[in-house]
């Protein structure tokens, strides 16, 4: 177990330190040290599945990638099983787990919004609030406490909470279903399952999308569909601008976009227009698709 004294500190735990591999090391080193441990020792410490005991208040973007092998360190992408979790003894800044996958956070004090892709879940903790991640309850059926729910199709979250990257790396058949407005990256690099937005979303919605489906009642942010691989996006309002910026797949249905190219507007099919009059509140005439590749 590790034990730190904080001081506000922001990125303590954050397995991305804070991308690094886009600032390297400009931004943040990962050997700085907090109460005499670095960061790295700290994100090492959880991959081993260790508890991390904070004391004092933490700054924005703990836990961030929690639980993620990363590609862009060295890793395979995917979920590390048995990953420890963090106890702060304080209160949380802002972006509290986004893209977080596995492991737990446990809280004394207040979390400030927006937070990341995290759910409470009943706590084990005396004192705490425990929070997990959303893609891992998915997956494994994890209880959560109310006004949040869950049944056989998914999760309905209705704590009017506003998330960034809602349901990343989702690799389920099973759905998110948002009361309320969402942060940026919804569904970033979801694979399966589908994301409905009972309201409207940030921007880089559907950022690094490989498959599933994204619902948005309302609009999107700039930046909707950035290098996306797959799926779906069906959007009721606007999509914003740069749309489907260095896009490889997938479409976006929406009522208007200014996409980059080469991605471009096309008109929809007749087995489009079905499916749009299904999924959307919007007829076929209001509805346009933005791809790289036109009708398939």
């Amino acid at each position: 177990m590790l034990r730190i004294r904080a001081a506000g500190e922001r990125c303590l735990g954050d397995s991305t330190f804070d991308f690094y591999w886009q600032h390297k090391g400009t931004r943040l080193d990962p050997d700085k040290s907090v109460d005499g441990i670095s960061l790295r020792q700290i994100v090492q410490a959880l991959r081993r599945g260790e508890r991390v005991m904070i004391s004092g208040d933490v700054g924005s973007r703990l836990g961030s990638s929690l639980g993620v092998d990363l590609l862009r360190l060295g890793g395979r992408g995917g979920p590390i099983e048995g990953t420890g979790s963090i106890v702060v003894e304080g209160d949380v800044g802002r972006r509290m787990g986004i893209s977080m996958l596995r492991g737990a956070i446990y809280v004394s004090g207040r979390i400030e919004e927006p937070m990341g892709n995290v759910i409470e879940a009943e706590s084990d903790l005396a004192g705490y609030r425990k929070f997990v991640s959303i893609t891992e309850a998915l997956e494994k059926g994890i209880d959560i406490i109310e006004p949040n729910r869950m049944d056989e199709q998914g999760m309905f979250i209705e704590d009017g909470i506003i998330r960034d990257t809602l349901g990343a790396r989702n690799p389920t058949a099973k759905g998110i279903h948002l009361e309320g407005d969402a942060g940026m990256s919804t569904g970033i690099l979801m694979s399966s399952g589908q994301i409905i937005v009972e309201g409207s979303a940030q921007e880089n919605t559907a950022v690094l999308l490989r498959g599933g489906r994204i619902v948005i009642r309302g609009r999107t942010g700039d930046f909707t569909g950035a290098e996306m691989r797959g799926g779906e996006v069906y959007i009721e309002g606007d999509a914003g601008s740069f749309t489907c910026a260095r896009m490889r797949g997938g479409a976006i249905y929406a009522r208007q976009a200014r996409p980059l190219p080469p991605a471009r507007m096309y008109p929809l099919s007749p087995r489009e227009r079905g499916l749009v009059a299904r999924v959307l509140d919007l007829g076929p005439m209001q509805t346009l698709m933005y791809s790289r590749f036109g009708l398939q």
